[in-house]
């Protein structure tokens, strides 16, 4: 009995070892394809992730640049409006600095002459024997016996002189107005005030002939002042 059960666990023993021979190489190649399919796996995984990371990364991108793009394009036209409004706010400061100042020259004359006829100095420059035509010419009535001019005969060549004025400050490039107010400057003998706008009417381009008579006689005037 005892030999049986030896020859028994002999025989099982080399059946084991037998089957184990048989098993290991296949358990081998089973661990080796894991192995592979795993390093497949951590391969597909990485290569998608890089995928998805690099399409986040362009989506990105393409994004940026449009809002970067659109950003210049509103600051272009920021920039052209503000250009715009500052062009218009300097030709505005322009004309208001340049109407300002031929406001201001023209209110000086205006001032000057109304205090020159005030105190009676107007037709003072008036020549003696000239003095009868200058009257005629303005259409003023001849003094009286005490040698006073009417207020209303004063106030006839002012009115004319301040609907000139008013026409040369709403156009200073007026040349007849220039002209009309330099013939009746000339007419009161204000010979100063007369060559400012006679010349004036000159300088922006009037030809006429009376106007460079005038001047040329203004002229000689100064020169004839002038003491010797």
């Amino acid at each position: 009995m005892s030999i049986i059960l030896y020859l028994l666990i002999i025989f099982s023993l080399i059946g084991l070892s037998v089957v184990i021979g048989r098993k290991i190489p296949r358990l081998a190649r089973l661990s080796e394809e894991e192995l592979a399919f795993l390093e497949k796996r951590k391969i597909l995984t990485r290569k998608y992730r890089e995928i998805n990371n690099h399409h986040y990364r362009v989506n990105f991108m393409a994004g940026l640049e449009k809002f970067l793009r659109r950003a210049k394009i509103l600051s272009l036209k920021t920039e052209n409006l503000l250009g715009e409004w500052i062009k218009k706010l300097r030709e505005e400061s322009l004309k208001l600095r340049h109407k300002s100042r031929q406001l201001i020259e023209h209110k000086s004359i205006k001032n000057k002459i109304w205090i020159k006829t005030f105190k009676g100095k107007t037709f003072q420059p008036y020549l003696k024997e000239k003095k009868a035509t200058a009257l005629e010419r303005e259409g003023l009535s001849a003094p009286d016996q005490s040698g006073q001019i009417s207020i209303a005969d004063l106030e006839k060549p002012i009115k004319e002189e301040q609907q000139w004025i008013d026409l040369i400050i709403q156009n200073p490039k007026n040349t007849i107005a220039y002209k009309a107010l330099g013939m009746l400057y000339w007419k009161q003998h204000n010979y100063a005030d007369a060559k400012a706008s006679l010349e004036m009417t000159v300088k922006l381009g009037s030809k006429d002939k009376k106007v460079k008579e005038i001047l040329d006689e203004l002229k000689k005037i100064e020169i004839e002042d002038k003491p010797a």
